[in-house]
């Protein structure tokens, strides 16, 4: 049997952007998992929200690498993160993504890392959003997720869970680990596909060659 990680579930290149949802606690061991199991290089962002929950240092332990923040720093293979970050990468997940991260998304809103990055990027872009249930109900969010989506953001409905601010089960938090991973290895695949599909056609007969 080969090694698994001779042939990741989710690329060689994954980049995970956590914003500021209670959520981001367990990001930690999300990104170890990612690590260990589903791609060979994982790199992650927070917003300064996320440092609320979880401390930069942190992530960095579990990420095994250098976590982008909105600061000034850069090492010498990063200088620009935001256009660095997202190149030749096989998905941009944001996990958790709040209500304020997809409103930017939706509306290419660049004022931070994470949504500039998001412009910026040509590879699949999933958002896991996670909030409370009536915020995930309004109808500023529902529409800003069907503007995400027109953009060609993929959105992953979130599940019924426990809300931390009245203790109510009710819509809004992360899907099962399970479940998002199904989904973002069929986005991954429908995209390598395309990539594939179009390599094809450049080489047919007529197309220019060198």
């Amino acid at each position: 049997m080969s090694d698994q990680k001779n042939a990741p579930l989710l690329g060689d290149r994954v980049l995970v952007g956590v914003t500021g949802s209670p959520s981001a606690m367990t990001m930690p061991q999300y990104v170890l998992m990612m690590r260990r199991n589903l791609a060979t290089e994982v790199r992650v962002m927070m917003t300064r929200s996320a440092q609320r929950f979880v401390q930069p240092y942190t992530m960095r332990l579990f990420a095994g690498d250098w976590v982008y923040t909105d600061t000034d720093q850069v090492n010498g293979e990063v200088q620009v993160p935001h256009i660095d970050l997202v190149r030749d990468i096989d998905l941009f997940l944001i996990m958790p993504a709040t209500a304020n991260i997809i409103g930017k998304a939706a509306n290419g809103i660049c004022d931070d890392l994470i949504s500039t990055a998001i412009v910026a990027c040509e590879a699949p872009v999933v958002l896991v959003p996670a909030m409370n249930g009536a915020m995930w109900r309004s109808s500023a969010v529902r529409g800003n997720v069907e503007r995400c989506r027109s953009h060609g953001y993929h959105v992953i409905e979130p599940s019924i869970g426990l809300q931390l601010a009245d203790l109510n089960q009710a819509i809004g938090v992360m899907p099962p680990l399970e479940h998002i991973l199904e989904q973002l290895m069929t986005i991954v695949g429908d995209a390598r596909r395309a990539r594939g599909a179009a390599a094809e056609a450049a080489r047919e007969p007529g197309s220019v060659t060198r």
